[in-house]
Parts: C-alpha cells; sequence; structure tokens
C-alpha cells in the first residue's frame, strides 16, 4: 500500500488571533469606534500594550467575525463565514494590532473571498487613522 502524500501546511487563524467570548465582542462593540461599509460592518478597538505578554510576539490583530439570519439560511450564513475566515487569514498579518469585530452584512451573500480581502486592506488603513465613529 502506497504511503500518502503529506498534506501542506494549512494557513490557520491561530486561536490568539481571535475573539472568542461574548463579552470579547460586546466590549469591542461597546467601546469601540465601528464604521460599515459595502458588504461589512466593523467594530474596532486598539489594544493595550499590557495586555501583550512582555518578552512574547508582537500585538496581533484578534477578530471575531458574525453572520446573523438577516444574511441568510444557514447554508448561506456558512459560506460567507467560510470566504470571511479566508480572506482574515490572508489579511491578518497586514491588520494593525486591534480587536475588531466583523459583521456581514445582507450584500456580503455576492462577495468572494478577494472582494473581503479588498475591504479589509482598506479597513486595516481607516483603522491606523483612528476613524469610526
Amino acid at each position: 500500500m502506497p504511503e500518502a502524500a503529506p498534506r501542506p501546511k494549512a494557513l490557520g487563524l491561530p486561536k490568539g488571533a481571535r475573539l472568542l467570548r461574548r463579552t470579547e465582542f460586546l466590549s469591542v462593540k461597546r467601546q469601540g469606534k465601528s464604521f460599515a461599509d459595502g458588504p461589512l460592518a466593523a467594530s474596532f478597538v486598539a489594544r493595550a500594550a499590557s495586555l501583550v505578554r512582555a518578552g512574547s510576539q508582537p500585538a496581533v490583530a484578534r477578530v471575531g467575525l458574525t453572520v446573523s439570519s438577516k444574511v441568510g439560511g444557514s447554508v448561506v450564513r456558512n459560506q460567507v463565514k467560510r470566504r470571511l475566515r479566508e480572506a482574515v487569514r490572508h489579511e491578518l498579518s497586514s491588520l494593525p494590532p486591534v480587536d475588531l469585530v466583523l459583521v456581514a452584512r445582507s450584500s456580503s451573500v455576492a462577495a468572494s473571498v478577494e472582494e473581503f480581502r479588498a475591504w479589509l486592506r482598506r479597513a486595516a488603513a481607516r483603522m491606523r487613522k483612528g476613524a469610526g465613529r
């Protein structure tokens, strides 16, 4: 029986780069700046230097994704989440050190991974400037 070819290492979204708890999402929404443009809305808060352990890796963005039932049924929501997660994986290194909550709007159903990536690049520039409400 021939050996299986080794799988290429997946481009993952590390646990340290994700918002995991409801309280984290709510805190960003309540304390952060917000903006909406095209298929996504975003809220963000700059990560404090005190949250990063001394001697560890530099601060990276932590991202949380939300796709409500207003976008569509479960199949459609999961398709949007997969495309959005893929875009975040590719653009994570270019995001400033913020806690970021992305909310998919109904127009996100038609958006591709490349469109989400372009949106994230524009959003990164906007977050660096501190724009929002």
